[in-house]
C-alpha cells in the first residue's frame, strides 16, 4: 500500500468536486499541485479515471523529488514536518473530493449495491479492527450469508509472491458436495477464515462476473436462511416483505384465475408470512410477472404429489393488481440482476 492509498481507502472520487477543488482534467487523469513549507516544497497529486490516487513531493530548492518522508524509519524533525504537511494535503482532498463507500474495491461496492437491491440488506461492520470487513445478515435470524474482507492474496493462493497484493474477497456458503467443482472455477477458492467444508471464498477483482457472483450469493442466502418462516411468524413486529414466486404452467394454468380480488391457494413459500406481498411470475411461454397479491393466510395443510412437485402446506393469496404480459417481462427482470425465477425470492427494490 502506498503512502497516498491509505488516505483514500473505502473512498470514491467525486470528479466534479475535484475540478472545484482545483484539479485540472487531462486526457486520462485529474492533476493538482500545492506549495507548502514556505513555498519551498510542492506536492503533485494525480487521480486517474479509476479513482487511483498517486503523488509526488518536490524539494524546489534542491530541484529534485523528495521521498525520505515515505520511509517509516526516518523520524527526524524535518522529515516529520514534511510528512505531516503532505498528509494534511491528502486528508483535505479526501474529505472534500471523495465519497465514502462500504468497501475498498469497485466490484465489492457493486456487489453490496446488488445485495441491497435483491435482499434489502446493508452490511454491518462488527470488526472495526479488521479493515474493510463487512457482514451481510438475514433480517429474521441475523445469520451471515456473505462476508466481504480485504486480505493479502497469498492467503488464497499460498504463493509468497502474492503477499504484497491485497484483494477483497467474499465468503459464501455453498453445498458441500459442490465445493470441489466450484473451487476449480477461476476466482473461487477454499474458504479463508471459515470452515472449508461449507464455505468458499470468491475474489472480487473482476475475475468472475457480477452476475456469477450474485448467483453464488443467492445460494448462500438460501443455505443460511434457516427456519425463517417460524422466526418471522413468532415475531409480532416483523415487517412485511415482497417476494417473486414462480408459477409453472406445466402444473397449473393460472391465467384464468388472474383477476383482481380473487383468492388463490398457492404452495407455501419458505420464509413467507401473512401480510407479505407476492408477485406471481408465470413461466414460459409467458415469462413475465402477471400480478401482485397479498398473503392472507399461511401454513394450510395440503397434500399433493405429482412428478417432481410435492406440496405439504399452502398459503392463501389475494390478487391486488394485474399486469399485462408485456409489462414486467423476464428481459426487464434481468436488468435488475434476476437470471432465473426457480423459487420464492425477494423482489429487488428497483423493480418495486
Amino acid at each position: 500500500m502506498t503512502f497516498e492509498e491509505k488516505y483514500f481507502l473505502r473512498k470514491r472520487p467525486d470528479f466534479e468536486a475535484l475540478i472545484q477543488y482545483g484539479f485540472v482534467k487531462n486526457s486520462e487523469c485529474y492533476q493538482y499541485s500545492e506549495l507548502f513549507r514556505n513555498d519551498s516544497f510542492k506536492a503533485e497529486i494525480t487521480v486517474n479515471i479509476h479513482g487511483i490516487v498517486s503523488g509526488r513531493v518536490f524539494d524546489l530548492d534542491a530541484e529534485e523529488e523528495y521521498s525520505a518522508f515515505r520511509s517509516e524509519d526516518r523520524m527526524g524533525e524535518f522529515v516529520g514536518s514534511i510528512r505531516e504537511a503532505y498528509s494534511n494535503i491528502l486528508e483535505n482532498i479526501s474529505e472534500n473530493c471523495f465519497i465514502d463507500v462500504p468497501f475498498i474495491n469497485d466490484q465489492s461496492n457493486r456487489l453490496s449495491d446488488k445485495i441491497f437491491d435483491t435482499f434489502g440488506g446493508k452490511p454491518d461492520f462488527p470488526f472495526p479492527d479488521i479493515h474493510g470487513s463487512g457482514v451481510f445478515r438475514h433480517d429474521n435470524n441475523r445469520k451471515w450469508y456473505a462476508l466481504i474482507m480485504n486480505i493479502s492474496k497469498d492467503r488464497l493462493t499460498g504463493k509468497k509472491t502474492d503477499s504484497d497484493i491485497f484483494v477483497d474477497i467474499v465468503n459464501l456458503k455453498a453445498v458441500t458436495d459442490n465445493i470441489p467443482a466450484l473451487t476449480k472455477e477461476r476466482g473461487i477458492y477454499p474458504s479463508y477464515h471459515m470452515n472449508k467444508k461449507y464455505w468458499i471464498s470468491v475474489i472480487l477483482d473482476g475475475t468472475l462476473s457480477d452476475e456469477r457472483i450474485i448467483e453464488l450469493v443467492h445460494e448462500s442466502y438460501r443455505l443460511t436462511q434457516g427456519n425463517g418462516n417460524a422466526d418471522r411468524k413468532n415475531d409480532k413486529t416483523a415487517e412485511s416483505k415482497q417476494w417473486i414466486v414462480p408459477s409453472n404452467p406445466k402444473y397449473y394454468d393460472i391465467e384464468p384465475d388472474i383477476v383482481i380480488g380473487n383468492e388463490i391457494l398457492w404452495k407455501q413459500g419458505k420464509g413467507i408470512i401473512k401480510g407479505d406481498i407476492v408477485y406471481l411470475y408465470v413461466g414460459a411461454p409467458v415469462s413475465a410477472i402477471r400480478c401482485r397479491s397479498i398473503v392472507t393466510e399461511t401454513d394450510i395443510p395440503y397434500e399433493y404429489h405429482e412428478d417432481k412437485l410435492t406440496i405439504h402446506y399452502v398459503m392463501k393469496i389475494k390478487i391486488l393488481d394485474v399486469y399485462g404480459k408485456d409489462e414486467y417481462t423476464f428481459s426487464k427482470l434481468k436488468e435488475h440482476g434476476i437470471k432465473a425465477v426457480r423459487g420464492p425470492r425477494f423482489m429487488p427494490s428497483g423493480i418495486i
